[in-house]
């Protein structure tokens, strides 16, 4: 099993990989109390992640750079931290890929826009139609992407 994210302090897409067959999506969103640091949402991302592993059970995380609009650069170095020591804690192999690389691969280039990596991800998969946020799609793509160089270099 895969579990791929679109890693975000404020939301977080998640996809779910068996072999090269997605299994199911969604989105883990921060509480919405105003004012709430970034060190909170990310102990409340941690919870949901093992949630969703207790039920999912991944061999391997590959995840999205991490992102968010507005948060301040140690917001994001402590989600990346987090994300990397929950994995260790865990013993789940993590893999992380920036959003230019996945985007490039997937969409043909780098600064794609989010639409366009959704739907280029729908087109690969056979998804057209199928409705999911965009940080579903990111995650998509995310998980996608890993499975295709995984593949490849066997």
């Amino acid at each position: 099993m895969l579990l791929a994210l679109d890693a975000g302090v404020r939301q977080t897409g998640w996809a779910v990989f068996e072999s090269r067959r997605l299994l199911r999506t969604g989105v883990i969103a921060s509480p919405k109390r105003n004012g709430l640091k970034g060190r909170d949402r990310i102990i409340s991302l941690m919870a949901q992640l093992d949630l969703l592993a207790e039920d999912s059970h991944p061999e391997a995380v590959a995840c999205c750079q991490p992102s968010g609009i507005n948060w301040s650069v140690p917001s994001i170095r402590l989600l990346e931290e987090s994300l990397l020591n929950w994995s260790e804690t865990r013993k789940i192999g993590f893999f992380s890929y920036t959003t230019q690389e996945i985007r490039a691969a997937i969409a043909g280039f780098a600064n794609a826009s989010p639409d366009r990596l959704g739907y280029a991800i729908m087109v690969r998969l056979g998804l057209i139609g199928q409705r999911r946020s965009t940080h579903e799609w990111e995650a998509v793509a995310v998980g996608y992407y890993h499975l295709s160089r995984s593949t490849s270099q066997i």
